[in-house]
């Protein structure tokens, strides 16, 4: 982060302070689908909504499964890059407490400031055995589709 930043400690600081809202304002107007792990916080949730055994939560401990199933994250207006950019900037204005050089600094550093915070994350390695074996699988049912309209066709 220290070179993305020209080794200005404070704007480092800032900039790790303010992760999460940095993040979120670069996902403004792109779809967000629930992950595994938001799946998994929310049914944890639940089971401690239904395990504090208070009868206001009983229709959620009633409703359990179709909650877990069901949810979504609202849904969000498709924009342009330029409606992207200005919520964007509106968001980080509001973060830095309505430092806009600040907001449109981070803007025109984005990609870096992104790759500077996923530096440190390592990545699991595919095992090239499973690469092998999947690229076997797909090319079996290719084969497999191929010869089934091949019959179709005859």
């Amino acid at each position: 982060m220290s070179k993305v930043t020209g080794g200005n400690a404070e704007l480092t600081e800032w900039l790790v302070e303010h992760q999460e809202q940095v993040e979120v304002a670069f996902e403004t107007g792109t779809i967000k689908r629930v992950t595994k792990s938001e799946h998994a916080k929310l049914a944890k949730a639940l089971e401690a909504i239904i395990e504090a055994g208070n009868p206001k939560f009983a229709f959620v401990a009633d409703n359990k499964g179709a909650i877990l199933d069901s949810f979504r994250w609202p849904s969000v207006k498709r924009m342009d890059d330029a409606e992207k950019a200005l919520a964007a900037k509106n968001t980080l204005v509001a973060a830095s407490e309505g430092n806009e050089e600040l907001a449109d600094w981070v803007l025109a550093n984005k990609d870096a400031i992104l790759e500077a915070y996923t530096a440190g994350v390592e990545k699991r390695q595919v095992n090239p055995k499973a690469a092998e074996a999947l690229a076997a699988y797909q090319a079996k049912k290719k084969a497999e589709k191929a010869a089934a309209d091949a019959a179709k066709a005859a």
